[in-house]
């Protein structure tokens, strides 16, 4: 995540989110897989991380030194401590820039869009329900549970829904109802519209924002198209496929239902490269080492994977990223790799220099004039200027325009360019 930050700033992330090629990259080197169904909805677990981490994480951000830690650190920096209210951060306001992606967000109210922390202590207070042995919970629910219990999703200041928020579109179905809008700027998640287009999508929110981190499992539905926008229908918000959850042994540890911390679960795989043929052979599971060979390599079959030039270098932009690409693979797939694949790592960073040095030119056509075609064959002083002269074109270097131009005007020639 930290050379994203590189590209893209930390308030740029939190608001907007990800690139599609960052998000191919982050993938391919922390194996978090999409989500089903809501990634058709440009809802991604990988954002969700991307955007929690940036907005809670007090310090510079590092790699940590126990990741598991440090996601605890940050779930009970979200739950458990409120908000200072002192100036603008990002963790006050993580859920209008962060979970509200239904919404336009109008940031001329920034100073004043902090979530009620009594909405996330209700997100505890259901989430304490939980049991990890205890199997599936429907998310409709849990949000009854939710509601009945008095927990409501709100802004400390609640004029943000009728201010700061809309929804665009044209029409919304409900079961009990059909509303449409009157002007271009949609729906105002007020009254009626508060619940299903508001609360019940942040809720959906918060728990897909603890699946990213593995605290919950999911399961989804096709959601219902209930929003009519430019002719076409969509769900209300990207988080409507969320069916049901089910809480992991982490997520009791970081919502402080157990003092046992759980044991990583070990994965059961195998690499097998080639020793001759530049082909890699994959068995058991593990999503980080099957998406870096999708990413490198031409799939054979369900196990197998050439690797050739072209594919190992697809998506690199920089020779440095072909060397991190090297070292990648000598660190998940082979530690020790034979002489072909040293030969073919070594062609490789070769091939990263050849063409990474140019120079400008300027191409300049002329009529066919057998005289012009003799004075630039034959003149040792253009002959020392051109660099390549044919088809009634010659190539010179932008650096010697001035002397190019000069020798012509002395030949009886204006060049204006």
């Amino acid at each position: 995540m930290i050379p994203l930050l590189k590209e893209r700033d930390t308030k740029t992330i939190i608001r907007k989110g990800l690139l599609k090629a960052q998000i191919k990259d982050l993938r391919s080197l922390c194996g978090l897989p999409p989500f089903p169904l809501s990634s058709a909805y440009n809802l991604d677990p990988l954002v969700l991380l991307a955007k929690f981490v940036l907005a809670f994480e007090t310090g510079k951000l590092k790699r940590p030194e126990d990741s598991i830690a440090t996601i605890k650190a940050l779930v009970q920096r979200m739950f458990f401590k409120a908000p200072s209210m002192s100036g603008f951060t990002f963790s006050d306001y993580f859920e209008y820039c962060s979970l509200v992606d239904q919404c336009s967000l109008n940031w001329n109210y920034a100073h004043s869009v902090a979530i009620d922390f009594a909405s996330r202590k209700g997100m505890v207070n259901i989430l304490t329900c939980l049991k990890p042995d205890d199997g599936w919970y429907s998310v409709e629910e849990l949000f009854q549970l939710f509601t009945v219990r008095g927990f409501r999703m709100r802004f400390f200041n609640e004029d943000v829904l009728d201010t700061a928020l809309s929804i665009r579109g044209q029409k919304i179905q409900m079961p009990y109802a059909e509303y449409g809008s009157y002007d271009d700027k949609g729906f105002r998640p007020t009254t009626v519209l508060q619940r299903p287009l508001f609360e019940r999508p942040l809720f959906n929110a918060y728990l897909y924002l603890l699946a990213s981190l593995g605290i919950l499992e999911i399961s989804e539905t096709q959601p219902p198209l209930l929003l009519t926008k430019n002719e076409k229908l969509h769900p209300l918000t990207p988080y409507e496929a969320l069916d049901s959850v089910r809480l992991t042994e982490f997520g009791a540890w970081c919502m402080n239902m157990v003092e046992q911390r759980p044991q990583p679960k070990k994965q059961v795989f195998e690499t097998i490269t080639d020793k001759e043929l530049l082909l890699v052979t994959f068995k058991g599971k593990s999503l980080e080492r099957r998406l870096f060979l999708e990413q490198i390599g031409i799939p054979l079959g369900v196990e197998r994977f050439r690797i050739t030039e072209a594919s190992f270098i697809r998506g690199c932009s920089s020779s440095s990223d072909i060397v991190s690409r090297i070292d990648k693979f000598k660190l998940i797939i082979d530690p020790d790799p034979s002489d072909r694949w040293k030969q073919f790592f070594a062609s490789l960073e070769k091939r990263s220099t050849l063409f990474c040095h140019g120079e400008q030119v300027l191409l300049y056509t002329f009529p066919d004039d057998p005289e012009i075609r003799r004075m630039f064959a034959t003149d040792p002083a253009f002959k020392k200027l051109l660099i390549r002269a044919e088809d009634n074109k010659v190539v010179v270097r932008k650096g010697n325009r001035k002397a190019f131009q000069k020798l012509l005007m002395e030949h009886g020639y204006l060049n204006t360019l």
